[in-house]
C-alpha cells in the first residue's frame, strides 16, 4: 500500500466493529440467549431472588433499549438497562461495581463466539503503516467489553481511537457521533474520511449525510445476522429500515478488498 501524504484525498478510515472487523460464529439470538442465562445465574449466585423468566426479561429489555436507540438515536449502557430492570423488581440497591460485574458476565459469553474477521489485523496494520488515521466506531451498550476485546485480539497497536455509543449516549446514524470520532482523529473535513461498516441504516446513511465516503461490508463468514430454518435453509435477520436513496460508494466482501479501493481513490484524486 502506498504511503499517504498531506494532500492525499483520503486521510482516515473509520470502521464499524461487529460484522466488519469482527464476526460471530453463531446468530445473534443465540448469543443473547446464552448471555442472558449467564447473567441470570450470576445474579442468583450473588443472592438475588429473581423470577424464573429473568433471562428472557433481560433479553427483552436489551431489545427494547436497542429499538429505542434506533428510533431516538440514544444509547443506554448495559449497566443502566440492568439497573432499571432490577429496580422494577425491588432490587434497587445494587452497586455500580456489581452491575459492571454482572454485565461483564453477560458479555463474556460473546468472547468465545466472536473472532476477528479474516484479514482484520493485517488490514489495520497495513493502514497504520501507510499513515492513515484509523478509528473504530461501534453502536453498543457494552463499550467496556469492546475495548477489552480489541486489546485481547491485537487490534490496539493499529487503531488510534475506539469510540462506542454508550460512551457518548448517542448512536449512529446521528451526525454528532461521527463528528466526535472525526474530531478525535484530527480530521476536520468529513470528505477526507471513509466509513466502513455492514449496516446501511447506521454506518452508511449517517456517514453519507456528512459527506464521508462509504464502504458497505458483507462478509460471508459472519453468522451474526443469519439463522437456520427448520428445513435446513438460511434466513437473514431483518436489519433496520433505511431510505431508498442510501447507497454506499462501494461494497466489499473481504476486508482485503479495501486496499485496492483506497489506492484507486487516492490515485484518481477524488
Amino acid at each position: 500500500m502506498q504511503p499517504i501524504t498531506p494532500t492525499s484525498p483520503v486521510q482516515g478510515i473509520i470502521f464499524d466493529f461487529g460484522s466488519t472487523l469482527s464476526i460471530t460464529r453463531v446468530a445473534w439470538p443465540v448469543i443473547i440467549a446464552e448471555g442472558a442465562a449467564a447473567i441470570a445465574a450470576w445474579l442468583r449466585q450473588a443472592g438475588l431472588t429473581l423470577p424464573d423468566d429473568f433471562a428472557e426479561q433481560w433479553a427483552a429489555a436489551l431489545r427494547r433499549a436497542n429499538r429505542h436507540g434506533d428510533t431516538e438515536g440514544i444509547e443506554f449502557s448495559a449497566e443502566t438497562v440492568l439497573a432499571e430492570l432490577l429496580a422494577a423488581q425491588g432490587h434497587d440497591y445494587f452497586s455500580a461495581d456489581r452491575l459492571m460485574a454482572a454485565t461483564d458476565c453477560y458479555f463474556t459469553v460473546e468472547d468465545g463466539l466472536r473472532v476477528p474477521a479474516p484479514g482484520a489485523v493485517d488490514l489495520l496494520a497495513a493502514l497504520k503503516l501507510a499513515g492513515y488515521r484509523v478509528g473504530i466506531l461501534s453502536n453498543t451498550p457494552g463499550g467496556r467489553w469492546v475495548q477489552r476485546w480489541i486489546d485481547s485480539h491485537g487490534f490496539r497497536p493499529y487503531v488510534d481511537i475506539v469510540v462506542t455509543s454508550d460512551m457518548l449516549g448517542i448512536r449512529k446514524p446521528r451526525p454528532e457521533i461521527f463528528l466526535a470520532t472525526l474530531k478525535q482523529l484530527g480530521l476536520r473535513e468529513p470528505r477526507r474520511a471513509v466509513m466502513v461498516g455492514d449496516t446501511l441504516a447506521h454506518d452508511i446513511a449517517g456517514a453519507q449525510a456528512l459527506g464521508m465516503r462509504t464502504v458497505l461490508v458483507a462478509l460471508p463468514e459472519d453468522q451474526g445476522f443469519v439463522v437456520p430454518t427448520a428445513d435446513g435453509q438460511i434466513m437473514p435477520i431483518a436489519r433496520p429500515p433505511v431510505a431508498a436513496d442510501v447507497c454506499p460508494d462501494a461494497e466489499i466482501h473481504a476486508l482485503a478488498d479495501l486496499i485496492p479501493l483506497l489506492e484507486r481513490w487516492q490515485r484518481d484524486g477524488r
